[in-house]
């Protein structure tokens, strides 16, 4: 049999679980999860270096961690994501060496500091006294740099070894990355003695480093059972508990894959172990310190605040107190009576939110989830109006109409978020009464345009199925900017008269607002006039731009599934179907939501329902809304890889 192991021979990498029917799915989800590790272990780096509170033995073993994690993901995602768009799935024999090098390097010093990182706890809350002493600046530099000198040596031994087997047959690699026992599964020779060698390495750099960290918070433990401070307990759990989490994923996978002989698990086992590794658990590391660690979330805040002058952090405060704590009910009749009549036609007078999240450990972690879920939808909704304006092909009444709809979902989350976050972040909770008109405008205007131009695009599909030979007559340039300007139109006329009728009527009592923007529902509760026939019109309006669309829609599909049954062509109807489902789902998400909060009384549901049920339309819905066309629609998967390869040759040129 023929020996390759030459330099000058490339591998074959066959991808991530290349039998998986969608492999786009695959790689938007590791593409997402990349982005969210790059940005939480950047932003724990940052953070640790800026805030003087963190300059300690245990944040700095943390950004160790972060930045070794930082290399450690980006040694293998780019080439696979690459790889993917790309079509070329050959790596060099050279590539190959370096890929595994460095992935080992990384693996390994993570696993030595994370030992490091135990100790620093165990010597932190065993003997606080020498904590100082044994921790000092230069001890711990010390430390990170045996982690990667150590890494690097062993490394470089389990590089050199199995590269120089002698390969046979195919050079297929099994796998995403140039992983080592994917590599060992394609010798053609006897390599039970390295497999010795690679078991008792792992018992240096895997099994005893796991040991001594059970060890050392075995310790910690009985330890902390003795103190006689709830706090200090409570404090030196919480600590202990992310770092033995971070262990406890880390090494799991990693004790599976190389304690254990390579023909005793297969490719697809090896690369989910792989998965969990070295994409799940660097995302995990940053969210876990990060959560549940009130000193790093104090960071944050305090780094996102050094841009607000002390001045405005005093008068902002003195009105968010007064605000907050402002009784209503002891007030005068008299006084009562005199604010009715005039307070919110004053320029100066405004509103106050209720924040959505409060400083628990799961509300940090919703607003975290919130702001990732915010920062996809604005990054997916631009990347599908640019796709859609680069490729020629998508130059269609179909795709004109969805670049519509991401540049309104675009608007229409950028009108409430932000606030929301600010609010959480800097406490800027209040909102003049003019804003608040102003938010309450596009809000409305952008959700009601949304509605119609769903309802067109539901008339686009059933032209385009049920009359395809008029198609480019009845769906013309023309004809389709008059129809999205007229659903624009429609919306802001809408949006007037609603915002008009709403902010005329008094407002007296508290002015807080149950919401975590200025929504209709929310604002009537406020009101201390009569607002039943005021409902009975939001009603008729909600049949208007709500219901009718709806029962447009559905009529819409019913004649275009009928049409689609009578097909000869089976692939005609997957296609049709396909391209449906998809604005189907985004319809269903839309609508629902909104018609639970517009089409009934304000007293039927609580504040909390209507700030879950806002959250999802406002939040999810425009992120979910580029995903779900993208994902069943292969016009748009191929423009992108399209784009991609176009910078892919323009770079190598």
């Amino acid at each position: 049999m023929e020996q390759k192991n030459e330099t000058s021979t490339d591998f074959i990498l066959l991808g991530l679980f290349p039998w998986f029917r969608h492999p786009y799915l695959l790689i938007l989800i590791v593409l997402l999860i990349y982005t969210v590790a790059f940005a939480g272990n950047s932003i724990l780096i940052l953070l640790i270096w800026l805030d003087s509170h963190l300059h300690t033995p245990m944040y700095f073993l943390l950004s160790q961690l972060s930045l070794i994690d930082l290399a450690y993901i980006s040694s293998t995602v780019p080439k696979m994501v690459t790889n993917y768009f790309t079509g070329k799935k050959n790596i060099s024999y050279f590539a190959c060496v370096t890929q595994l090098f460095f992935f080992l390097t990384l693996g390994l010093a993570e696993c030595i500091l994370l030992t490091l990182m135990a100790y620093d706890r165990y010597v932190a809350v065993c003997n606080p006294l020498r904590y100082t002493v044994l921790m000092n600046p230069k001890v711990c530099l010390q430390m990170a740099a045996a982690a990667r000198i150590g890494g690097a040596l062993a490394a470089l031994v389990h590089t050199i070894y199995p590269m120089n087997f002698p390969i046979c047959g195919s050079r297929e690699i099994n796998h995403y990355f140039c992983e080592m026992p994917a590599i060992l599964r394609m010798s053609c020779i006897d390599i039970s003695a390295y497999e010795m060698v690679k078991f008792v390495s792992t018992i240096v750099f895997l099994l005893v480093p796991f040991i001594f960290i059970l060890t050392s918070y075995t310790l910690i433990f009985l330890t902390v059972l003795r103190m006689n401070s709830s706090k200090g307990r409570n404090k030196a759990l919480a600590t202990c508990s992310s770092h033995l989490t971070v262990a406890s994923l880390y090494f799991g996978q990693a004790i599976f894959i190389y304690m254990t002989p390579t023909s005793s698990h297969t490719p697809e086992q090896d690369q989910i172990g792989a998965v969990l590794g070295t994409i799940v658990t660097p995302m995990l590391n940053p969210l876990i310190y990060s959560l549940r660690n009130k000193e790093v979330v104090g960071a944050l805040r305090k780094c996102m605040g050094r841009s607000w002058s002390p001045g405005s952090k005093k008068v902002n405060r003195r009105l968010r107190l007064h605000m907050e704590t402002a009784d209503w009910e002891n007030v005068s009749e008299a006084q009562q009576e005199a604010g009715r009549a005039s307070w919110n036609h004053s320029s100066t007078t405004g509103f106050v939110f209720t924040s959505l999240f409060n400083d628990s450990r799961m509300h940090l972690f919703l607003f975290s989830m919130v702001v990732v879920v915010y920062t996809l939808a604005m990054a997916s909704n631009a990347a599908m109006v640019l796709l859609i304006w680069a490729d020629a092909r998508l130059h269609t009444p179909m795709y004109f109409f969805l670049s519509q709809l991401s540049l309104l979902d675009i608007f229409f989350t950028s009108v409430t978020v932000p606030k929301m976050i600010a609010g959480f972040l800097f406490g800027w909770i209040s909102i003049s009464f003019g804003g608040c008109g102003a938010q309450m405008f596009f809000f409305m205007f952008l959700g009601a345009t949304e509605c119609i131009l769903l309802a067109l695009m539901a008339y686009d599909r059933y032209v385009a199925i049920c009359n395809p030979l008029r198609y480019p007559v009845l769906m013309s340039r023309r004809t389709c900017l008059l129809l999205v300007a007229a659903s624009w139109l429609g919306g802001s006329l809408n949006s007037s008269i609603q915002t008009a009728l709403t902010l005329q009527f008094p407002y007296c009592g508290s002015r807080k607002i149950a919401h975590f923007f200025c929504e209709v529902p929310s604002l009537l509760r406020l009101a201390c006039a009569d607002t039943a026939i005021y409902e009975l019109v939001l009603f008729v309006t909600g049949v208007v731009v709500l219901l009718v669309p709806i029962a447009f829609i559905t009529t819409s599909y019913a004649l275009i599934l009928a049409a689609v049954l009578q097909m000869y062509s089976a692939e005609g109807r997957w296609k049709a179907l396909a391209t449906c489902s998809s604005h189907l789902a985004v319809v269903n998400l839309f609508y629902g939501p909104l018609i639970y909060t517009y089409m009934l009384p304000a007293s039927y549901h609580s504040p909390g329902q209507d700030d879950v049920v806002s959250v999802f339309y406002t939040v999810f819905t425009p992120m979910l809304n580029p995903v779900i066309y993208s994902l069943r629609n292969k016009e748009v998967t191929g423009a992108m890889k399209k784009v991609i390869g176009k910078c892919g040759v323009s770079r190598t040129a």
